[in-house]
């Protein structure tokens, strides 16, 4: 008989191995949904955000079927004047680079024949294994930059070929949204009565802690990454860095790491500054940096609200796994997946540790 101590670790060691299992198995199962679902994943989705404002257009004597038809145009309208701001900047920031590259073309092309001489000093002084070791890795950057372009090609070609399939991918989520916002209520009475009546109960508390939970979740971090885009980009533009927009959305989604965030972007490029003698910018991207951290802290727990939070370790080894497993998706599906179990645990269908 095992003693009571080493029993508890015992179970402990086997809980968690059922977690993980589990885990693996929501993300699987959520990398399944969102490969044959997605259109409709998407409906769900954009009915809950359009539902406040269906809702509101109902109170003004409106059908729910017109309601949910000028929501979707009003949403669509949003979606397509930010898209087009955004596409705008981005392309006039591009165009701005492109203007600006023989400038930058001389400037390392000086500075790459210096390297070059100096490279070249000290092949010559360089014993015959140090060179072959050298052409071996030139040979395999060379090869490198060669998959890259050759891949990067193919990548373009697709996008063009898949064109058609993306615009018949569109229709059907928009349509899809329409039926789902609509019948709502035929939907939800539909699934009822396919259940045994003992589950009703548990099916209603599940949608409280899970669903809500999900995209709670998700709706969160989007929100956080808006406003984290939005201070950087203001405050890039006012320090006068050029390419701010470019710039903004790339800290934007470097905020998706947990603990690193934006940190990881802007305490080196600031320290970088002070060390080359670049007081003002050094200091001003260190300043912009904690104001988007202290900004962070006091609108994280009011977005987040009742939304079951997880650690930001397991945070991190959610998203490596995710990454691992299904690719790029599995850095919100990883999370996603650990999300779904903590909701089935505030349900009490699933245990929780002690």
């Amino acid at each position: 008989m095992l003693r009571p101590d080493l029993e508890k670790y015992l179970n402990i060691i086997l809980r968690i191995l059922i977690y993980v299992a589990m885990a693996l198995i929501a993300l699987f199962a959520l990398k399944f949904v969102f490969a044959y679902f997605m259109p409709f994943v998407i409906a769900l989705i954009l009915s809950m955000i359009i539902e406040p404002l269906v809702l509101f257009l109902q109170k003004l004597k409106l059908k729910r079927g017109i309601s949910v038809v000028l929501s979707i145009l009003l949403f669509l309208g949003g979606f397509v004047a930010i898209s087009a701001f955004a596409i705008t900047r981005i392309v006039y920031e591009l165009m701005k680079l492109y203007n600006r590259l023989p400038k930058y073309y001389d400037g390392i092309y000086n500075f790459s024949a210096e390297v070059i001489q100096q490279a070249t000093d000290l092949y010559l002084q360089l014993p015959q294994e140090a060179l072959n070791i050298m052409q071996e890795v030139l040979r395999t950057v060379f090869g490198k930059i060669t998959s890259f372009l050759s891949h990067t090609t193919t990548w373009l070609i697709d996008t063009l070929t898949v064109l058609p399939s993306t615009v018949i991918f569109i229709l059907i989520t928009l349509i899809a949204t329409y039926f789902i916002t609509k019948d709502k209520g035929l939907i939800k009475d539909f699934i009822f009565r396919q259940l045994p009546p003992t589950w009703s109960a548990k099916i209603i508390s599940l949608k409280t802690d899970l669903f809500v939970a999900l995209i709670g979740f998700l709706k969160a971090q989007s929100i956080i990454l808006s406003v984290t885009f939005l201070e950087s980009f203001i405050g890039l533009t006012i320090i006068g860095i050029d390419y701010a927009f470019i710039l903004a959305i790339i800290i934007a989604l470097f905020d998706i790491l947990p603990v690193l965030g934006t940190g990881g972007i802007y305490v080196p490029w600031g320290v970088t500054n002070l060390i080359l003698g670049n007081y003002r910018l050094g200091i001003s991207l260190l300043v912009l940096y904690a104001i988007i951290t202290v900004v962070r802290y006091i609108i994280e727990p009011k977005v987040v609200g009742q939304q079951l939070g997880i650690h930001p370790i397991l945070t991190l080894m959610s998203m490596f796994v995710g990454l691992k497993l299904i690719g790029v998706a599995g850095l919100i599906l990883g999370p996603t997946a650990v999300v779904c179990i903590k909701a089935l645990q505030h349900a009490g269908i699933l245990p929780k540790f002690k």
